[in-house]
C-alpha cells in the first residue's frame, strides 16, 4: 500500500519538478544576449545578426513547449526587447508580462515598463516609464519623452523603474559626466 501511495504521487509531484527547471539553452542565450552588449567598440551589426539567431532559437524552444518558468520567460522577454520590430518588441512585453504573473515580479516588471516605453519609442509617441535613452543631434545621450500624466513616480516604484528624478541623473552618468 506504501509503495501504490508512493508511486501515485510521484506521478504527480515529478511533473511539477519538471516544469520549475528553468531552461538552460535559453539560460545561456539570455547570457550571451547581455555579454555582447557589454564593453567597448561593439559592432552593432554582428550583434544584431546574433539577436536575430537568438529570437529564431527562442521561437523553436516556445514551439517545443520548453518554456515554463517565470526566469524562461523574463529571458525570453529580453531576448526579444533587442529585436528589430514592433512585433518582436510586443512579444517581449507579452514574455515580461507571463514571467511577472508567474513570480519573477521586479526583473520582470521592470521589463514590463521598458518594453512599453520601447513600443512607444517605436511609434513615435512620448513613453511612460522613462527607462529608454536616446542620442541627441550631437551624440549625447537624453532621456527619450516621457508623458508628464501617464504613470506616477509611485506607479514606477511598483514597477522596479526609478523615478523620473532617478532616470534625469542616470544621463550624465551614460554621457561620462560622473
Amino acid at each position: 500500500m506504501t509503495f501504490r501511495l508512493i508511486a501515485l504521487a510521484s506521478l504527480y509531484v515529478l511533473p511539477l519538478l519538471a516544469f520549475g527547471q528553468n531552461n538552460a539553452e535559453l539560460a545561456a542565450m539570455f547570457a550571451a544576449d547581455q555579454a555582447a552588449r557589454r564593453g567597448e567598440n561593439i559592432d552593432w551589426s554582428v550583434i544584431s545578426a546574433e539577436d536575430a539567431e537568438r529570437r529564431e532559437a527562442v521561437m523553436s524552444i516556445l514551439a517545443a513547449g520548453k518554456i515554463s518558468t517565470a526566469q524562461d520567460y523574463y529571458n525570453a522577454a529580453m531576448i526579444f526587447q533587442h529585436g528589430d520590430s514592433e512585433a518582436d518588441i510586443r512579444l517581449a512585453h507579452s514574455f515580461a508580462t507571463i514571467a511577472s504573473a508567474l513570480g519573477n515580479t521586479a526583473a520582470a516588471n521592470w521589463l514590463k515598463a521598458a518594453s512599453w516605453d520601447r513600443l512607444m519609442l517605436r511609434f513615435e509617441q512620448p513613453q511612460w516609464y522613462g527607462t529608454q535613452y536616446v542620442r541627441d543631434a550631437s551624440g549625447r545621450w537624453v532621456l527619450y519623452e516621457v508623458h508628464p500624466d501617464a504613470v506616477t513616480d509611485e506607479q514606477r516604484a511598483a514597477w522596479s523603474v526609478p523615478s523620473l528624478e532617478e532616470a534625469q541623473a542616470r544621463v550624465a552618468i551614460m554621457n561620462g559626466e560622473r
